[in-house]
């Protein structure tokens, strides 16, 4: 090794430039690819929502005055269901990917376990509307979807339909059927038997969630009570039909609900796919943004450590001429110049994790980021590893392919 590390304390300039190009890009990559994880989420995670180009989601309908009583909303509800071409229609306090109305609470099991912030979607008929998947018990029964709450309904008993992935956190043995959640960590708080189980639903707010809670999502029957934006979908039988049944939709509300809304604020009507592109629009923005930054840094920094490895190598052809002459074989030189770079890119990638957690840090104060989980850190650090190696295996080469008679040329 002295051989190896000697050179670099002789001519400091040199490594010392590669150490810092590395350790910038190092904290750069595993900030950006902990990032990158976030925004992904939401883009390749499943919605569970079937067909999507068949569902007609009617939102930004605000009463004037005070809400509409639900026995009015639940009658414009039968009439969109009897629209022709619509199988299914619904009237729900808020929607998935429409994120206007939110509703969200703690959920705990029978055995204390919190699942942390769920997203709660109160309304009719729910699971055809969505054309949900369920994978355990059973739809709510036409009694629970005529309960009247005499509030909004989240904090009332009944029963409740929740996704694979939040039975999974509240129930580990499997048995989340028949089991009691309570929405809220308050002793005293609405409880809610588990009659279903659906594969997946997205939640309608995804700023920082992780592939895990991404999918926490309940189902309330009924109809929420007063609440004043009521959000109303129908579910159309095939792609051809859905021309008719938004106009007839359109019709529908207009002339029920029409006189009661607030003027000068219009519905917006939009199929469900339109909706999650939209609402996935600056996740996919940022997505884009960072990979093309990320990739920027990572180009730079390889061609600077194949620049400056090139120049090295140049610098040093005589010396290793005369190593060739005295015996030196190929693999030898370019296992020399492969560690030495190991060493220098080594020595970056370690003051880049500590640069990385750094900035995570300042990122936390100044713009309120999560934390930076540990295991980004080897993550990116490996990353610049490896890209660093196949930086310098060009010039590597280009060493070990040296002649001994250069060695001779200066004599």
């Amino acid at each position: 090794m002295r051989h190896i590390v000697k050179p670099l304390f002789r001519h400091r300039m040199m490594p010392l430039l590669v150490v810092l190009q590395v350790a910038l890009a190092c904290a750069i990559a595993c900030n950006a690819l902990f990032l990158l994880q976030q925004k992904l989420v939401p883009i390749v995670a499943p919605d569970g929502v079937g067909h999507p180009d068949r569902l007609i989601v009617a939102w930004n309908i605000a009463s004037r005055g005070a809400p509409w009583p639900t026995s009015r909303l639940a009658q414009v509800v039968a009439e969109l269901r009897a629209i022709p071409g619509v199988t299914s229609a619904s009237m729900a306090g808020s929607w998935p990917m429409e994120t206007i109305a939110q509703m969200n609470g703690d959920v705990v099991s029978d055995g204390s376990r919190v699942s942390g912030d769920a997203a709660v979607y109160i309304g009719s008929h729910l699971v055809d509307t969505l054309g949900l998947k369920l994978v355990a018990g059973r739809d709510f029964s036409a009694t629970e979807e005529a309960v009247a709450y005499k509030n909004i309904g989240i904090n009332e008993n009944g029963s409740t339909i929740i996704t694979r992935a939040l039975a999974d956190r509240l129930f580990p043995d499997g048995d989340a059927l028949g089991r009691v959640v309570r929405i809220g960590k308050d002793a005293d708080s609405a409880r809610r038997t588990v009659v279903g189980v659906v594969a997946h639903l997205m939640r309608n707010k995804f700023g920082q969630d992780d592939r895990e809670d991404i999918d926490y999502s309940m189902l309330f029957p009924g109809i929420p009570s007063n609440w004043p934006m009521p959000v109303f979908a129908v579910r159309a039988r095939s792609a051809a039909e859905v021309s008719g049944a938004l106009k007839t939709m359109k019709a529908t509300l207009k002339r029920e609900l029409g006189a009661d809304m607030i003027q000068g604020i219009d519905p917006a009507y939009e199929m469900y796919g339109n909706l999650r592109e939209r609402a996935l629009a600056q996740s996919k923005a940022a997505v884009w943004l960072l990979s093309g930054v990320s990739l920027i840094v990572l180009l730079v920094t390889v061609v600077g450590v194949m620049g400056l490895t090139s120049y090295w190598v140049q610098q040093r052809t005589r010396q290793i001429g005369i190593r060739r002459a005295l015996g030196a074989r190929r693999a030898s030189i370019l296992h020399d110049v492969l560690l030495e770079n190991l060493l220098v890119v080594g020595t970056g990638m370690v003051l880049g994790m500590v640069m990385a957690y750094a900035i995570n840090l300042w990122l936390m104060r100044h713009y309120e980021l999560p934390r930076l989980p540990w295991i980004y850190l080897p993550y990116g650090a490996t990353l610049m590893l490896l890209l660093g190696q196949l930086a310098v295996l060009g010039p590597a080469l280009r060493a070990a392919a040296v002649p001994p008679v250069v060695a001779t040329r200066s004599v």
